[in-house]
């Protein structure tokens, strides 16, 4: 008897030691940390690999869900790519998370603090354009910091932040959605304030005039498409646009864009953002009618010389991880992986449509469309960007 209670008693003290020990290992004491490896749950939460060398006990065991808390230490620098520029994409920054499309002010922040301790190197839209254009040289680890939509919330709050940073940017403007207080949707910046900042650092291009909607492209509206995808469905007439009533129209509001936008801001160049990344051939070749050589998706990429129509990486949204985008970065923004056909079978699954996409020869990226997510066709478009749904507050703004 006397033994067992002995046992018993030795197991509840190793029992009380183990869970004292646990806690040490996760939270540490209230001056010094038990040890100098980062707890698991906190490797979780910044991606942070158990398997690289060891760090100071003060810049990363601080258990915590959000990273953008977490101390930023200086590294030496490193050359992680050249002749190449990785284009951000950003929707709101604010203090709060409104919606899913939207990135705290806390996280942007350590987005640039790591940006500047990695050695990144902002440019302009101007050095951009030279660069992919002509070749002119750009630094190292290049970035070019991009805002869609020109929400008025860019100027409270990002605008302040990358002002005092001194880092340059482009916001993509729905050129009649500006002081427009009475345009459906979430409010946009004025013309006053845009001023303000362009003395400032921050340069103002195409978003479109007023075509950052999705519209019917047939009778039912059981389908719909970006407007500057294709031809849409016109309910007075009962039909569908032909294609020159298409490329009439997108010509009409991309031309309307330009003309306001330099009138106001007297751009000598001509650049844009489709609206949720959606395009067609016809669509590329207003842009070129129209002198707009650079243009922006939202597909995720690296951009090199020649590159007209660029890639950006969304580095906004509520599941933004800033150390996990910085070492995205690192990575020079490899493109995803293509799941290849291997057999006749693997075809079986992709419908009639996909079958006859997978087998055509690859478009070269200047005039690939955006697929739907199960690789069936195009006809809905995945949307990326702001928000999978496009729709908060009092509008319907994406991408």
């Amino acid at each position: 008897m006397w033994k067992k209670m002995k046992w018993l008693s030795i197991a509840i003290v190793g029992l009380v030691v183990i869970l004292v020990a646990s806690q040490f290992w996760t939270h540490g004491t209230s001056g010094r940390k038990l040890n100098n490896v980062t707890p698991v749950s906190v490797v979780n939460q910044i991606n942070v690999s158990l398997n690289k060398p060891k760090a100071d006990s003060d810049a990363v065991n601080i258990p915590t869900t959000d990273t953008a808390l977490l101390p930023v230490k200086t590294v030496p620098y490193k050359s992680y790519y050249r002749n190449k520029v990785i284009v951000l994409m950003y929707h709101e920054v604010t203090p709060e998370q409104i919606d899913s499309g939207t990135v705290l002010s806390s996280k942007f922040k350590r987005q640039l603090a790591l940006m500047k301790a990695y050695g990144f190197k902002y440019i302009t839209m101007k050095q951009y354009t030279d660069f992919i254009l002509k070749g002119t040289p750009v630094p190292d680890n290049a970035v070019l910091m991009t805002f869609d939509d020109g929400y008025e919330s860019f100027y409270q709050y990002a605008y302040p932040i990358l002002k005092e940073n001194n880092i340059p940017a482009t916001m993509f403007l729905i050129a009649n959605t500006v002081s427009n207080p009475k345009h459906p949707g979430i409010p946009k910046v004025s013309w006053e304030q845009i001023a303000d900042m362009h003395k400032n650092g921050i340069d103002f291009y195409n978003h479109t005039f007023d075509s950052h909607v999705i519209v019917p492209v047939n009778a039912s509206h059981s389908v719909k498409r970006p407007t500057l995808q294709g031809p849409i469905y016109l309910d007075q007439l009962k039909r569908k646009e032909t294609i020159d009533e298409f490329k009439a129209r997108v010509k009409k509001d991309l031309s309307q864009a330009q003309t306001l936008i330099k009138e106001k801001l007297g751009n000598d160049m001509d650049v844009l953002a489709f609206p949720y990344g959606s395009f067609s051939k016809t669509t590329l070749d207003v842009c070129k009618e129209l002198g707009i050589q650079i243009t922006f998706t939202v597909k995720p990429g690296i951009n090199k010389k020649g590159q007209l129509n660029g890639f950006r990486v969304n580095a906004g949204g509520d599941k933004n991880n800033p150390d996990a985008l910085i070492q995205l970065m690192k990575n020079g923004v490899p493109e995803p992986k293509v799941k290849k056909t291997r057999s006749p079978f693997d075809l079986m699954n992709e419908g009639p449509v996909g079958t006859f996409l997978k087998i055509l020869p690859k478009q070269p990226d200047r005039y690939q469309k955006h697929e739907h997510p199960s690789g069936k066709d195009d006809i809905v478009i995945r949307l990326k960007g702001k928000s999978d749904s496009f729709e908060r507050k009092n509008g319907a703004d994406a991408a």
